[in-house]
């Protein structure tokens, strides 16, 4: 488990406190603690936070948040820092998910995206949020992927940041620089590089014992040769005369948090974990999500259903509010999925099996980036084995293997 940075203290916790506790007096007790399992997030330690408050009147009330901090490794203060990721995901908490809240409000729907964002009086790099699992949200089994009920939910949320992200260009004007590079960051090319090769190498040594192997393999041989250059040479900046959103940018099912009733039926999903956020081509999220989250009996059988689904949704919201161009049309949707194929091969080869894999110690960001045992291992799972082999036919017949 990760260790809890020592500069989170008590006292940083006073003012908001006092600010959004009515009739706060002291601090009684605090406690922080591991979030999350391994396994379950690389990019920042996930931490719970619960503090014991005293009111006034005397009586004790507890107050409970989700603290994200950065991990303080040689990787990520060589590497992971270029990628921006706690600036853009605090502008995300604390700009641009009210603004898109507040589009929808004035179109006379109420839409939540993620948990509220607070702020504490320090330099660390840090992201403070409510505790939505009061609320009862919770991440589905990532091991057992999404059903379809699950999909269309994230899908159709999906479709609605999409549309309010498109439609805000238009009334602010464009996004930040730093939300023109995604994970794919040319700034990060030693780790590109590095997670890559691994990726594409444990692929080829585990779809050796694949039964159809012989129809894909040689081009997935070929692939493998000049996988990183072709990863790297697709993170241009987005065409401005095509139709782009803010990508969620790493949107794979841990990354979404649904609420459910007391009959276990789904009734919102929030979105989380925006550190990745691409200005860019729908295409990015949709084959990410499709590649990394979606089960193995709807995964290919059901792919084209799924992005109709998305569309339907997306344009649906674009007319609500009121999107001025041209709108994308489902063969646009498709054409632009195609087109990021790079985003899709880094899903199927590096993320996919990592989502699917079991939780172990091991799974830490230095092996996930690495040519480790651990990733070796990953891909020797029966479930990651299962998935590889259904998608790497599929990605064959639709071009996916094609590094032009």
């Amino acid at each position: 488990m990760a260790e809890i940075p020592k500069w989170i203290q008590s006292e940083h916790f006073e003012n908001l406190l006092r600010e959004t506790v009515p009739n706060f007096k002291e601090i009684k007790t605090f406690r922080v603690r591991n979030a999350l399992g391994p396994g379950e997030n690389y990019v920042a330690i996930a931490l719970k936070v619960e503090i014991e408050v005293l009111l006034t009147d005397d009586t004790l009330e507890t107050q409970y948040y989700f603290l994200k901090v950065a991990h303080d490794t040689e990787l990520y203060n060589t590497l992971m820092y270029k990628w921006n990721v706690f600036n853009k995901e605090t502008e995300v908490y604390r700009v641009f998910i009210p603004e898109f809240e507040e589009m929808y409000r004035e179109a006379g729907e109420e839409v939540r995206f993620g948990p509220q964002a607070y702020s504490l009086p320090v330099e660390q790099e840090y992201l403070l949020l409510e505790d939505i699992s009061l609320k009862g949200f919770k991440n589905a089994n990532r091991q057992n992927s999404l059903d379809m009920e699950h999909c269309k939910f994230a899908l159709k949320k999906l479709a609605k940041w999409h549309a309010a992200s498109a439609v805000r260009v238009e009334h602010k004007g464009p996004y930040n620089e730093i939300y023109l590079k995604g994970s794919l960051n040319p700034d990060g090319e030693p780790l590109i590089r590095s997670m890559s090769t691994a990726g594409i190498q444990n692929v080829l040594k585990v779809s050796q014992d694949f039964v159809d192997k012989d129809i894909y393999y040689e081009s997935l041989k070929k692939m493998s040769v000049e996988f990183s250059d072709f990863l790297l040479r697709n993170v241009e900046y987005p065409n401005p005369n095509e139709f782009n959103v803010l990508n969620h940018g790493d949107f794979w099912c841990n990354n979404m948090m649904f609420q459910y009733d007391e009959a276990n039926n789904i009734e919102d999903v929030y979105l989380v974990d925006y550190q990745m956020a691409r200005y860019s081509s729908p295409g990015d999220d949709l084959i990410y999500f499709l590649f990394t989250s979606v089960q193995l009996q709807l995964k290919v059988a059901h792919f084209d259903e799924l992005v109709k689904y998305y569309h339907d949704h997306l344009i649906e919201n674009l007319k609500l509010l009121k999107y001025s161009k041209e709108m994308p049309s489902l063969a646009d949707v498709h054409r632009m999925i195609m087109e990021s194929r790079a985003y899709g091969t880094f899903a199927a080869f590096n993320i996919m099996p990592t989502a699917l894999a079991d939780p172990v110690d091991s799974a830490t960001l230095d092996n996930l980036v690495n040519d480790s045992e651990h990733n070796a291992n990953v891909y020797q799972q029966e479930r990651v084995k299962k998935h590889l082999e259904l998608v790497l036919p599929w990605m064959y017949y639709k071009g996916f293997l094609d590094c032009k």
